[in-house]
């Protein structure tokens, strides 16, 4: 009897835990709540009689995630993504050495005009719409200044803002500046919902700079998390699939818009309520079987 009390108390308290996590996120962006599973535990005893067997307890066989999109909620700034469907943005961590993929579209553009999440990580994209494999990813930069120290007879900057990187200067070379020198300035920003990335300069042109990523997975509830509401891929989830806003399994990009948690706080507090019911009846229970081992002992 104690091993079947402990074991509903530890069930009980973990189901608790879960709980707590959810309702503690329920104001995250993109955060997606988690359920406990569990399973009636039976003795594994050879000898005994199926018909008279009793149960063993309780014991928690897996914490799962609820994958279901939450609520769209609308902010105004450019900046703030959500995706209507299915897919998740695809972010690489500030070494660049790994990509992690995230619903969480709270991006803000740092000092270099990269696209970046609350921790740093960078938003990631395609030069085009053909884009459809990790090798073809790149950073989505919105240089907030263009500075074209020298430039050719077509506007082709010669000599510019140059910190040894390939992508940057291949990004500057976007754009052309028809009077051979000097800066053009970053006007505004258009998220498209096929994901385009378009800029506006001083030099009143719209450039095309990326294609937002998406990447999709056959089991999304297979991905790991890894906090800051990142997951990485594994043997469960599959591989990502990579393409663009719009595509078969990916959804439309929403801009000036954020996914909430898909926390019900009501439900989630129902399920502490009996949660925590279970768990002092559980209790009671123990401090019962206590007192009575208790009693039996004092009389031998």
């Amino acid at each position: 009897m104690l091993s079947v009390t402990m074991a509903a108390l530890n069930a009980s308290q973990k189901e608790m835990n879960v709980t707590s996590n959810n309702l503690a996120n329920a104001s995250t962006v993109g955060f997606k709540r988690s359920y406990a599973n569990f399973g009636d535990v039976f003795s594994n005893d050879p000898a005994s009689n199926p018909k008279t067997a009793v149960g063993a307890g309780v014991l928690l066989t897996s914490v799962a995630r609820d994958t279901t999109a939450g609520a769209l909620k609308a902010t105004g700034r450019v900046t703030d993504l959500a995706i209507d469907g299915r897919g998740f943005f695809v972010t690489r961590d500030p070494a660049g050495t790994a990509n992690t993929y995230s619903r969480a579209g709270n991006f803000s553009l740092d000092a270099q005009g990269f696209v970046v999440d609350p921790g740093g990580f960078q938003v990631m994209g395609f030069n085009d719409i053909a884009g459809t494999n990790s090798a073809d990813l790149k950073p989505v930069q919105i240089p907030p200044v263009i500075d074209y120290t020298d430039a050719d007879a077509e506007g082709v900057p010669l000599a510019g803002p140059d910190n040894g990187n390939p992508e940057e200067l291949s990004l500057l070379q976007r754009f052309a500046n028809p009077n051979g020198s000097g800066k053009i300035v970053l006007q505004g920003i258009s998220i498209s919902p096929k994901g385009e990335v378009q800029a506006t300069y001083s030099d009143n042109k719209t450039y095309t700079l990326r294609f937002l990523a998406i990447g999709s997975f056959p089991n999304d509830g297979g991905l790991k998390a890894t906090g800051n509401n990142r997951y990485t891929e594994t043997g469960l989830s599959g591989a990502a699939n990579l393409s663009i806003p719009g595509a078969p399994k990916a959804g439309n990009i929403m801009s000036g818009t954020l996914e909430q948690a898909n926390v019900d706080i009501t439900n989630e507090l129902m399920d502490m309520i009996r949660s925590q019911q279970v768990y002092n009846g559980n209790a009671r229970m123990l401090q019962t079987t206590i007192e009575t081992v208790s009693r039996i002992t004092d009389k031998i």
